[in-house]
């Protein structure tokens, strides 16, 4: 039994046997986990309880239900330096499963622009605060559905 905080509730949730050594060790303090289950009444707390079926890191749920990234430039940040800093961001990450969707916006026009799967990433915390510390966090964008 483990005890799940969001600091707005709290849920007991049940891993017994197999899941208990599937995911047991993703629980860690101050780590979020997505976590799927049966959730019941508990007539010990008076509470509700979940038995738990799937538990994935935030990076595992990312990667399985993100569709794409989804990044938005503006006219006046395309230069060759921005490409090439670009370019050194994402190359060391390539090669992940998300496809990234570039929104190009100017005066003249809008354009959607699929990147190559070959700049496809696995969108962990640090290249999407990477991304977003270099072009705002407003333009930069997990895209679901």
């Amino acid at each position: 039994m483990a005890t799940l905080d969001d600091r707005s509730g709290r849920l007991d949730i049940t891993l017994f046997g197999e899941s208990l050594t599937q995911f047991g060790e993703k629980l860690q303090k101050d780590t979020v986990v997505v976590v799927s289950g049966q959730v019941s009444f508990d007539d010990f707390s008076g509470g509700l309880k979940m038995t738990v079926r799937d538990m994935m890191t935030l990076d595992e749920a990312r990667s399985r239900y993100a569709k794409s990234l989804a990044i938005s430039l503006s006219d006046e940040q395309i230069t060759p330096m921005f490409i090439k800093q670009l370019k050194q961001m994402l190359e060391p990450v390539s090669g992940g499963t998300l496809p990234i969707n570039v929104y190009y916006q100017s005066p003249k026009g809008r354009a959607l622009l699929r990147l190559g799967v070959q700049w496809s990433i696995t969108p962990t915390d640090e290249i999407l605060t990477e991304l977003a510390n270099m072009l705002g966090e407003s333009a930069v964008e997990l895209e679901f559905g």
